[in-house]
């Protein structure tokens, strides 16, 4: 579901996500990665109050149509998400009930070409989540980045192989001063020979999802949300992360296990333990595939926070 006509997006699992939450009147929920709404409007809709943030401005423009429409129950913030304890804090919360994240990219930032997040739209090599204040296009950073740097974005952030190679490979793009044009650049990369072909994706959709992360710094604000989680939960609370390919999955399963290990200070000085909701993902349903091809990738991981027993 859409809040408006310029902002496309479908919230994935959304009926998982709702389920898991136990979503209920004026309980306070965090929607970490606000997008087209999705997520926000389902729990807005079940009485819940939500805090929400982005770092895209049209995400928080966008958002102002469901701030009308539910006013003291929605706080739609411009912000990163790894910034979550202050941004409650900002809108007068300490702790929250639950949390989501969907860490996957919207329809309007795929298909609007000016973003230059992926090569179906022409357009800049942008890439940035937010245009206000990150000065640093993929363009400029793949310019002066060095390419043992780009190498390893490339493995790690995308399982690619022979990355060194393919990372050489780009430069020489840049070195040449080639066009500043996803559609161009999308070109030069399936003529590299160290790129493996495949009849399934296009070739350089991986290459195009390392060189946004990197652009965004996601996997660090992934590290840092996750980590400040316990300090923002609730007795009985729920924290759940929709990701969209290995590495982001990989850093969510071992930082869930690695809380389930540990005990945190909650509010009145309580011991606050962790639970994994499920030990195995949870994907998204046949027929959600079939009406969203998008989610195919998506895997649900979630984790229950509850002070101890003897201490309630």
């Amino acid at each position: 579901m859409c809040l408006a006509k310029n902002y496309i997006h479908k919230a994935v699992m959304k009926n998982e996500v709702m389920s898991l939450l136990k979503v209920s009147s004026n309980k306070v929920y965090f929607d970490a990665t606000l997008g087209g709404g999705g997520h926000s409007r389902e729990i807005l809709e079940r009485g819940g109050i939500v805090i929400a943030t982005d770092l895209d401005d049209d995400a928080i423009e966008n958002a102002e149509l469901l701030k009308g429409e539910y006013k003291e129950r929605f706080f739609p913030v411009k912000g990163n998400f790894k910034d979550g304890v202050e941004i409650l804090k900002k809108v007068g919360f300490e702790r929250v009930d639950g949390v989501v994240a969907d860490l996957g990219l919207s329809s309007n930032q795929i298909e609007n070409g000016l973003r230059g997040f992926s090569f179906i739209r022409r357009g800049p090599l942008d890439m940035r989540f937010d245009r206000s204040t990150n000065p640093v296009t993929a363009y400029s950073l793949l310019q002066r980045v060095e390419v043992s740097d780009l190498a390893t974005c490339l493995r790690q952030f995308a399982d690619i192989c022979k990355a060194e190679r393919i990372a050489q490979y780009i430069k020489e793009y840049f070195v040449k001063n080639c066009q500043d044009d996803t559609v161009e650049f999308a070109n030069y990369l399936r003529r590299c020979k160290y790129i493996p072909k495949s009849t399934r994706i296009d070739p350089v959709t991986k290459i195009f999802m390392a060189i946004r992360m990197m652009v965004n710094d996601e996997i660090n604000n992934l590290k840092t949300f996750l980590l400040n989680l316990p300090f923002m939960m609730k007795n009985d609370s729920v924290a759940l992360v929709i990701t969209f390919h290995s590495a982001e999955d990989r850093i969510t399963k071992n930082i869930f296990r690695d809380f389930v290990k540990k005990e945190f200070i909650a509010a009145g000085e309580c011991n606050l333990l962790a639970k994994l909701i499920n030990k195995k993902i949870i994907t998204p349903s046949a027929q959600e595939v079939r009406d969203n091809p998008r989610s195919r990738s998506a895997k649900l991981r979630g984790i229950h926070f509850f002070i101890k027993p003897e201490e309630v």
